[in-house]
């Protein structure tokens, strides 16, 4: 089985290019667990169902879809990559299924991915991603990323 890996960084090495890296004043220590959530980027002005994030990108204000199409509960794991910024997640089946039919239908265009509401990175789409792991890098250093990490492992508390 062949595996693809989605790098989001300074180099682009498979399936999706940096364009756009971290969450400023993102409180990554924090003891909750994290809010992950990866949107569409949308052309621009005019798209009832896309809001403005009033920062650009690029040069260009960014616009994204008002609903993510994959959040926190779609993933089931999150591993740090030795002495980097650079983390893997590992999606659930039915996570799995929905990143390969929206990288699917999607390529050329860019995806937006939010931590606790603060954007990480947008990315462009070259392939479909088939394997349900990515590989995420970007300018977090070693202790954020793990920081990170560790929130997306936290059990989700039960109500």
């Amino acid at each position: 089985m062949e595996k693809k890996f989605v790098y989001l960084g300074l180099i682009v090495l498979c399936s999706l290019g940096l364009s756009l890296s971290y969450a400023n004043g993102a409180d990554l220590s924090s003891e909750e667990k994290v809010s992950v959530e990866f949107n569409m980027v949308c052309a621009g002005v005019g798209q009832s169902d896309c809001r403005s994030l009033g920062i650009q990108d690029n040069y260009e204000i960014l616009y994204v879809t008002r609903s993510p199409f994959l959040s926190t509960k779609d993933i089931v794991a999150a591993k740090i990559q030795q002495d980097s910024g650079a983390f893997d997640l590992q999606f659930t089946k039915e996570g799995t299924q929905k990143f390969n039919e929206i990288t699917s239908k999607n390529a050329g265009r860019r995806m937006a991915i939010f931590v606790d509401g603060n954007l990480l990175a947008t990315a462009k789409i070259y392939d479909p991603v088939t394997s349900g792991k990515i590989t995420i890098t970007s300018n977090l250093t070693s202790e954020e990323a793990k920081a990170l990490v560790d929130r997306i492992n936290k059990p989700t508390p039960k109500k």
